[in-house]
């Protein structure tokens, strides 16, 4: 073996430095402070202090950016990229209710395929069980289970009733954002989210397809946090007349901007329209203007009051800032803004009952 001056392996040198190397580049760059600080200070929509901008610091940066703006985060260049949310690599929508985190599989989605109850209580992930745990540790416990060829859940029909495991295999792909289920003259459209290009067209053409004279529609938000809030802008101008206002948005200098309905044919309505705490953003923002014009019965629950539009800022060391840059009001000059939508049929717990229950419910007003 070669050996240099100081009598230490060549072989061994180069071990070392490709091990120095590797943890090198495991190491995230420290993020562009005093960037992200001007970029907070000229864009987001309400004023910080400077004294909150200088406790800015890299190892806790988003707790930091969340005591100024509760909507902010930085995302790493590495994490930029879109990526499936560990539970729907599994068909499997989360959310928590009193404490207790609940699953909804999607429809034709890996759990559903496998037997999932429709709406039912989570209580293990391979056999560890998630009582007590929170979304986010639970979203980290699967990240690691999908890694998997099968992830084991164990889920109930109510919490503390007894546990049933089926077996789900990940998939890369993503479900639609929209979803179609007919139940008799009963028409159920659920959106999950609304997704740049995808969500409004795929709106369109599943209700034209689908919808026939006499049939009852209802568009299902429950659980909806948001999303692409020009989506939701368009499919609320599919219902509501051309020329009449939609909402008007403003940012930190008060510069206005008013959106109107846009011409062309309208869908059929009013529809009933379900909402539960979950349903938030671009979700409240259609649930809103449809509830001001009169063409939607929204029922359920008041909405989450996120009536503020978030851009994502690209940064120098190729990351990105999520900010709030605009406030949303309604034609009324109201803002859902941590008040959230108030249904006109309040039905409690609507996040967790099944949907033939909600189905009976808006049946037995008879509207």
């Amino acid at each position: 073996m070669r050996q240099n001056k100081r009598g230490f392996p060549l072989r061994t040198l180069s071990v070392m430095m490709v091990i120095v190397l590797a943890m090198a580049a495991s190491v995230s760059a420290a993020p562009p402070l005093d960037e992200i600080r001007s970029v907070i200070a000229k864009r987001l929509l309400r004023p910080t202090t400077d004294t909150l901008l200088v406790a800015l610091e890299g190892g806790h940066l988003n707790d930091g950016l969340r005591g100024i703006d509760p909507y902010a985060f930085y995302v790493e260049p590495r994490f930029l990229t879109s990526k499936s949310p560990p539970a729907r690599r599994l068909g499997v929508e989360l959310f928590m209710v009193k404490s207790q985190v609940w699953a909804k599989p999607d429809h034709g989605g890996p759990a559903e395929k496998v037997g999932m109850p429709e709406i039912a209580a989570l209580l293990a992930i391979n056999g560890k069980s998630v009582q007590g745990d929170t979304l986010d540790r639970i979203s980290r416990l699967l990240d690691a289970a999908n890694q998997k060829d099968v992830v084991i859940l164990t889920v109930a029909s109510c919490p503390g009733g007894n546990g049933k495991s089926y077996k789900v295999r990940p998939t890369a792909s993503i479900s639609s954002s929209i979803d179609l289920r007919r139940s008799g003259s009963v028409i159920v459209v659920r959106i999950s989210e609304f997704v740049s290009h995808d969500t409004a067209p795929g709106f369109s053409a599943r209700f034209t397809e689908s919808v026939r004279p006499g049939d009852h529609v209802v568009l299902d938000l429950r659980g909806c946090t948001g999303g692409d809030l020009f989506e939701a802008l368009e499919i609320a101008g599919m219902f509501v007349p051309e020329g009449l206002p939609l909402i008007s948005t403003y940012d930190r200098s008060g510069v206005e901007q008013l959106y109107r309905s846009p011409p062309g044919r309208k869908l059929r309505s009013p529809l009933w329209l379900l909402i539960d705490r979950q349903t938030a953003s671009a979700g409240e923002i259609l649930t809103g203007i449809l509830q001001y014009h009169h063409l939607a019965w929204i029922v359920g629950e008041r909405s989450y009051g996120k009536c503020v539009s978030q851009t994502l800022i690209p940064l120098s060391d190729g990351g990105g800032l999520w900010l709030t840059t605009l406030g949303i009001r309604f034609p009324d000059f109201t803002s859902c803004a941590g008040n959230g939508v108030t249904p006109n049929i309040p039905y409690p717990d609507i996040s967790v009952k099944k949907l033939k229950d909600v189905i009976n419910k808006i049946s037995s007003l008879g509207r």
